[in-house]
């Protein structure tokens, strides 16, 4: 019994220095947490990710997303950071008479959208590998680019943009769908978790990119820039989070593990954030918002 109470007193006094140790790893980050990084990958990346891009497609109801391209027949649409291949998809099936092409930098992924899109018989339909930051077709190439959640990843987001730009037909229209406020929006914000998480997430991604994006196309060129913004389906959550945006949360988590422990200084802080994060969602009094900015411009004649 003394046994047993000694080894219960000494994990209790171990869990409360790891405590301590978090809350005191929370207090530095809320320092530096406006540190942008300028090597950012799509750390996310799993065997799965071809699954929970599906399904959270989904989520997102993308076939709504289709009122956004204004297609005709025999329009080029280049759908940009594609994926799985769910929105280009929606695009052929909803512009049949036009010519989309899907592009991504994974062999896996862009694989996997020729699978999907030859199983539902679309003809209209392309994909191929490549950089959207050095994009392998000739200038003027397309009437329509469309890219979602895509920007926040790129290293170097104003070199897609050029790229973007550069592709683009004259008069040429470009459509750009990006969060903004993407897991940091939290209310009420938990003092344990929030600073912690404005700086986890301004390293995997740009969590403000979708107030960037006008200001961004002005610069590379373009012109009639016109926003919209509506209610992120995937990642606004009020109250306790569901099972399918949880299991997407958990998959995302999954391949962004190793990236978090390189920027929280280990595998245990990040995993002891990954669980409080998990937990925050999990709690019924609890909201977290995202924004979607779909900001439009075109190419000047």
């Amino acid at each position: 019994m003394i046994r047993e109470r000694r080894e219960s007193r000494h994990s209790g006094t171990a869990a409360l220095g790891q405590s301590q140790t978090y809350c005191a790893y929370v207090s530095i980050f809320s320092l530096i947490v406006g540190f942008q990084m300028s090597d950012r990958v799509y750390a996310i990346h799993t065997d799965e990710e071809c699954e929970r891009l599906e399904a959270q497609a989904l989520l997102a109801g993308v076939s709504d997303h289709v009122r956004h391209i204004p297609a005709q027949p025999g329009t080029r649409i280049l759908d940009a950071g594609c994926g799985s291949g769910s929105m280009a998809r929606e695009i052929a099936k909803a512009a049949p008479g036009s010519i989309v092409v899907g592009i991504d930098l994974r062999d896996k992924y862009v694989d996997y959208a020729r699978r999907r899109a030859e199983a539902e018989g679309l003809r209209n339909l392309t994909f191929e590998t490549g950089d959207v930051r050095e994009l392998p077709f000739a200038d003027g190439a397309f009437d329509i680019i469309w890219t979602k959640y895509l920007l926040q990843w790129v290293a170097d987001p104003m070199r897609a943009m050029h790229e973007f730009a550069r592709v683009l037909k004259p008069g040429g229209l470009l459509v750009s769908v990006n969060f903004d406020g993407f897991a940091v929006t939290n209310e009420p914000p938990d003092p344990a978790i929030q600073p912690m998480a404005e700086f986890v997430f301004n390293g995997l991604v740009d969590p403000f990119i979708g107030r960037k994006m006008a200001g961004m196309c002005r610069d590379c060129g373009l012109m009639d820039i016109d926003a919209k913004m509506e209610t992120d389906r995937v990642f606004t959550v009020i109250g306790k989070i569901d099972l399918e945006r949880r299991r997407n949360w958990e998959i995302q988590w999954s391949g962004a593990r190793a990236r978090t422990a390189e920027l929280l200084g280990s595998e245990a802080l990040a995993d002891a954030f990954i669980e409080k994060f998990i937990a925050y969602q999990d709690r019924p009094d609890t909201a977290t918002y995202c924004t979607l900015y779909i900001v439009s411009a075109r190419k000047p004649f």
